[in-house]
């Protein structure tokens, strides 16, 4: 299990920050990666550019050597048997759906420009605690983990990376249900429309596209 923190220390920034605790390493060198491209969006997107002041430690406190290998890759050697910490700061300052951006009034995340994962292990489960600060709310599509408020699990790196996650002062539209399954829709600064006739037709959309496919394949769904 890998674990994550994403903080927002100074959102005007345009900078979140992101440390990974990894526990007792089985291998001796381990590359982490950061993804070129999100699903839904098939470009490269090249996300390690916006990696900034990368850093290795050990449990006592103590830098661990490393060497970036190519754009995207950093390896870090000696790791066997081991546990240590990950430390990153992400620029966020292009608002576009494949992207993240952070400012002073909210973030929008892209999980795969924000969470490096170690090469050959995507099927670890991964948790993530999201410190929002001064902000009320964060939407996500991945699983909240009951008894620890702000913190989201996924089973895997192919979840976590299908679920950005939005934080902010956020509005949430009164969810609706379809086979059973709760559907939520949770945006910042929506605006005026008629609410209540989008949900609606929301609705409509959802059980047409479940006619077709036969099967809901999640037990919740987050549109952000």
């Amino acid at each position: 299990n890998l674990q994550y923190v994403l903080s927002l220390p100074k959102p005007e920034s345009n900078y979140c920050h992101v440390d990974a605790q990894v526990e007792a390493w089985s291998g001796d060198t381990v590359y982490f990666k950061m993804p070129k491209w999100m699903p839904g969006y098939y470009q490269l997107m090249h996300y390690a550019k916006a990696v900034e002041n990368f850093s290795a430690k050990d449990e006592q406190g103590k830098s661990i050597a490393y060497k970036r290998v190519n754009e995207n890759t950093w390896a870090i050697a000696g790791a066997k048997r081991q546990s240590f910490s990950l430390s990153y700061d992400i620029k966020a300052d292009k608002k576009f759906v494949a992207n993240s951006i952070v400012d002073a009034t909210h973030a929008y995340l892209v999980t795969t420009g924000v969470f490096m994962y170690p090469d050959g292990f995507l099927n670890t489960p991964v948790s993530v605690k999201v410190m929002k600060g001064s902000w009320t709310k964060i939407a996500t599509g991945l699983q909240p983990i009951n008894g620890k408020p702000d913190e989201f699990t996924a089973p895997d790196f192919d979840i976590l990376y299908d679920c950005p996650i939005l934080i902010g002062n956020l509005e949430e539209l009164p969810p609706f249900q379809v086979n059973g399954i709760e559907h939520r829709f949770v945006g910042y600064d929506l605006g005026n429309f008629d609410k209540k006739l989008f949900m609606e037709n929301l609705k409509k959309v959802v059980t047409a596209s479940v006619s077709v496919i036969g099967d809901i394949p999640y037990k919740q769904y987050t549109f952000i």
